[in-house]
């Protein structure tokens, strides 16, 4: 272990957790809490270590904490209180919410006297612009922003900051990743790391895992674990590819996937269709010891967004929809009620959803109507909106009849209004395949019983 240094670490122990939902310094981390993890860093980089934070708080510690005796909440005031009480010069001031820092890049912080290029926290303050940060408080200004000018850059995973129990997550599974000799790779993708619509607080989180060997983490659960306590856990394929992911729910509610990738499959992303897409909508690295990122960045760049369909392609999509529409009404006459449910509000809801996307793109190609059933209520016609409120049925054999005949009313107008604005031909007989259709199930809406 490297010596410690002639320093003062100081923990910001304080900050209101409002969107964490309870005190930072107090949630757990891989067995231990945030509070103790960044002391025991602090304590192995520099020879004195102080906790800086609000009486007020009472927080259970093993250490004790100096009241920065303000009533507002701002790290500056933490920053005063150290300077003020530090037996050393230079103070590197670390938050409690930033439990990947390691004792050496605290120490580079404190030898070069600098902030990290992220921000002003965690970040190296001395003893002579404690006269300055007095002037500014007394001004009102109470950002750190710009107060140490020096400037190190430093890898920003180390960075992140924990606002949310799946920032903390996210720290737990890089810290847990960075620490295994098989797992060569971590990257967040979805709606955690997308940049046009950001996660809310019912989003999940998605950490591929790019592994030695799958199995044992397809097989095994106690791993997930070191994460947090799970209620409950289960294998699935994944969205994108041929391979499995593990998905958990931890008891503060939090949804996590875990997509495991084996190494040796990576040379397939340079030829995955759904990958750049993905990618291009954002990831996040939090570990790559194989050098994956310019990967990334390389199938990110060849994302060719959204085209609008060829002739060929609208005609497939519309066999494919009639087709299931009349094997639906088939199913439905045999008494297979359930099968028929199945097939309407399955299959023939993801052609609809297609055709939904290629209507609006057809009226304004540049709508992003990306991906499947999200976000559709954004981009789709609202009037078809509206009338896809009908082709949701009851479990009763009319009902579903009913539905099924207002999901091919949808269906063909739009398909009719598609065609027309992309100027291609509807090439199927419409007049023809209801028939047909009608032949099993008689539209219910304007008949009394099926058989007649």
């Amino acid at each position: 272990m490297a010596d410690r240094l002639a320093a003062t670490g100081v923990l910001l122990v304080g900050g209101a957790s409002s969107r964490f939902g309870s005190p930072k310094a107090l949630a757990r981390f891989r067995g231990e809490t945030l509070a103790e993890r960044g002391w025991r860093t602090l304590e192995a980089a520099f020879a004195e270590v102080i906790a800086v934070g609000k009486s007020e708080d009472v927080l259970d510690l093993p250490f004790p904490v100096l009241d920065d005796r303000v009533e507002e909440r701002a790290p500056v005031f933490g920053v005063v209180a150290a300077l003020r009480a530090a037996a050393q010069d230079t103070c590197v001031v670390l938050p409690v919410d930033c439990p990947l820092v390691t004792p050496d890049t605290l120490r580079r912080l404190a030898e070069e006297r600098a902030a990290p290029q992220t921000g002003p926290l965690p970040g190296a303050y001395t003893k002579d612009v404690l006269p300055l940060l007095e002037r500014r408080v007394a001004q009102g200004e109470l950002s750190l922003r710009g107060v140490n000018p020096t400037v190190l850059e430093l890898d920003e995973v180390e960075l992140l900051n924990v606002n949310t129990r799946i920032d903390l997550i996210a720290a737990a599974v890089a810290d847990w990743a960075r620490e295994r000799g098989d797992v060569h790779a971590a990257v967040v993708v979805g709606s955690q790391a997308r940049l046009d619509t950001p996660a809310d607080r019912w989003s999940d989180l998605d950490v591929v895992l790019v592994v030695d060997d799958p199995d044992p983490y397809a097989r095994g659960e106690e791993w997930v674990g070191e994460f947090g306590r799970p209620v409950l856990t289960f294998l699935e394929p994944t969205a994108v590819g041929e391979q499995r992911e593990r998905r958990v729910l931890y008891e503060d509610g939090e949804d996590v996937d875990f997509p495991l990738i084996p190494l040796a499959s990576l040379e397939r992303l340079d030829t995955s269709e759904d990958l750049p897409e993905v990618l291009a909508r954002g990831y996040r690295v939090l570990v790559d010891t194989i050098g994956l990122s310019e990967r990334l960045r390389r199938v990110a760049a060849t994302a060719r967004g959204a085209v609008l369909p060829t002739q060929h392609e609208l005609t497939q999509l519309a066999s494919d929809f009639w087709y299931h529409a009349l094997w639906t009404a088939r199913k439905l006459r045999r008494g297979e009620v359930l099968t028929a449910l199945g097939c309407l509000e399955g299959l023939l809801l993801s052609k609809l959803v297609t055709l939904l996307s290629w209507h609006a793109r057809a009226h304004d190609p540049s709508v992003d109507t990306w991906h499947g059933t999200r976000f559709v209520e954004r981009w789709a016609d609202p009037g078809a909106l509206a009338a896809l409120e009908s082709t949701f049925p009851r479990y009763d054999i009319r009902d579903v009849a009913r539905a099924l005949w207002a999901t091919i009313d949808l269906w063909q107008g739009l398909e009719l209004e598609t065609a027309r604005r992309l100027g291609v031909a509807v090439e199927l007989d419409h007049a023809g395949l209801r028939l047909r259709i009608a032949e099993a199930v008689p539209d219910p809406r304007r008949a009394s019983t099926l058989g007649s």
